[in-house]
This record gives C-alpha cells, structure tokens and sequence, in this order.
C-alpha cells in the first residue's frame, strides 16, 4: 500500500482525484476534456498508471472505473458525500457560524463581559475554522 501512496502523487492524483470525485466511470476522451489535457494519450497514460496500481478497472464497456480507494494524507482532509469532496473543517465552520448566529440573536442585547468573552471566541473559533477550510479547499488536488 505504501508503493501505491509513493506513486499516487501530481497528474496521477488528479485523475484519480477526478474519478473518485465524479462517482461514475469515464472515458478518454472525457477524461482529455473534464482535466484539460493536451491529448488523449495524457489520459490514457495516467488511466493505464491507476490500472497498474491496482486502482482502476476497465469495464465491459470499455470505461474506466474506480476500483478501490486509497487513504492518503491529502484525501484524509476530505469527507466524500455522494460525488462530493468537502473539506472537514467545513463542519466546525458551520457549527461555529450556527453558534455565533444563535448568540447574536439571542443574547446580543444584553452583553456582559461573559457575552463579550463567548462573542470573541466564537468570533475566533469561526475565523479560525474558516481559515482552515479555505487552506484544505486550495490544496485539492483538482
């Protein structure tokens, strides 16, 4: 496993990124177009890679299709949810954000200095989170 982790890295990973992402089996030429490569063999060289590792599978159609997932230090960062690949910290960002929304509407009328210390830490908690998801967003591979 940690052969395929040492190979899976720069083109490689974004095509794999791509067919883990979209859920569904591609070809080629679709695969050429969705990542913009300058040719078909680009494609077909990554895919053939994947094949190789044990990753893809070619199916009776002649599309390609994962066949197993690999944990990886930049795929530990993302939640699959049907086809989509969210950051984690997208969850304490809305949970802090929800907070936040709540502590204003409920207790903004009458801050004490406790009011003053739980708004700046959910104020905090929330820039904090968010810089996090923003970071974790800009690392994707695709």
């Amino acid at each position: 496993m940690e052969d395929v982790r040492s190979k899976l890295k720069g083109t490689t990973l974004k095509v794999y990124w791509h067919l883990l992402r979209s859920g569904k089996p591609t070809t080629i030429r679709r695969l050429q177009r969705s990542l913009g490569f300058s040719s078909p063999s680009v494609a077909s060289y990554h895919l053939e890679k994947l094949m190789d590792m044990d990753l893809v599978k070619k199916n009776v159609m002649g599309d390609y299709e994962l066949k197993k997932t690999v944990s990886m230090e930049v795929m530990s960062s993302f939640v699959r949810i049907s086809h989509l690949m969210i950051p984690r910290y997208v969850f304490y960002t809305t949970f802090f954000f929800t907070l936040l929304i709540v502590f204003i509407v409920g207790y903004a009328s009458s801050l004490s200095l406790q009011g003053v210390f739980a708004l700046l830490f959910g104020v905090s908690g929330l820039i904090i989170t968010g810089y996090e998801t923003w970071r974790q967003w800009r690392l994707k591979p695709v």
